[in-house]
């Protein structure tokens, strides 16, 4: 199987969100495996770890807690990705040195090694072919799925993957430009900035889709707002000091 290079994959990317009933092969699983372990991470600690999801009953449970999005029952593969700090801390103490209290840049490290490591597993699987979607719904209660992983101190759900042979090639979306997105040296002035903004959200083309998700998400009393408070609630049940 000839493979396409990384820009083409890149470039071709769509979320599916619709998927045929059909598995992924072991040998892929392998594949998509390997990806995440050689993804960058921050010190080398690789301070994450991924739960395959293959019970049709915990798959359930997730499906309710991220508001019943049907490609979590139907994609092949379903897989949760959690902040980890435990492992290392399990080890330090096998070797007689006492870790530090989790707390919120250890989890912050946790995020950025765990979001690579995701990242390189959606590039390997749609050089494969396959389609795939993050779930970041499973915000909408993380202690809720905690209880369900049986996650333990020190060990926090950041979001989930589908990932399944594609039964649709949905538009990309559109994206920001690089004179949006990248600056040189600087950012851009202050007095600036309003202006400026909305130029790059209007170029885009699709102003009325981004006015949409600045209303749901980033407002005021926003889900985004909402999601904070359950994230530092449930980060403290996890065994992470957040500092207020």
């Amino acid at each position: 199987m000839e493979l396409p290079n990384v820009m083409e994959v890149i470039n071709n990317h769509r979320t599916i969100r619709k998927y045929k009933k059909s598995p992924i092969p072991s040998e892929h699983i392998e594949l998509l495996m390997k990806a995440g372990i050689r993804a960058p991470s921050s010190v080398n600690l690789q301070a994450y770890s991924i739960l395959r999801i293959v019970d049709p009953g915990i798959r359930k449970a997730l499906y309710e807690v991220a508001g019943q999005q049907s490609h979590i029952l139907e994609a092949a593969e379903f897989w949760i990705f959690v902040a980890d700090v435990r492992r290392a801390a399990k080890a330090m103490e096998k070797l007689g040195f006492t870790p530090a209290e989790p707390n919120l840049y250890m989890f912050y490290v946790s995020t950025i090694d765990a979001t690579i490591a995701a990242q390189n597993i959606v590039l390997a699987a749609e050089s494969l072919g396959y389609g795939t979607c993050y779930i970041g719904a499973i915000q909408n209660d993380p202690c809720k799925v905690s209880e369900i992983l049986g996650l333990p101190k020190g060990v926090y759900p950041l979001f989930g993957l589908t990932i399944g042979v594609p039964d649709e090639w949905p538009e990309k979306r559109p994206r920001l430009s690089k004179e949006a997105l990248f600056f040189v040296d600087q950012y851009p002035k202050e007095e600036l900035a309003a202006e400026e903004a909305m130029k790059a959200y209007e170029a885009s083309g699709a102003i009325d889709s981004f006015i949409r998700r600045f209303k749901r998400y980033y407002s005021a009393g926003g889900r985004y707002e909402a999601r904070n408070k359950l994230i530092c609630h449930c980060l403290e049940k996890q065994g992470f000091v957040v500092e207020k």
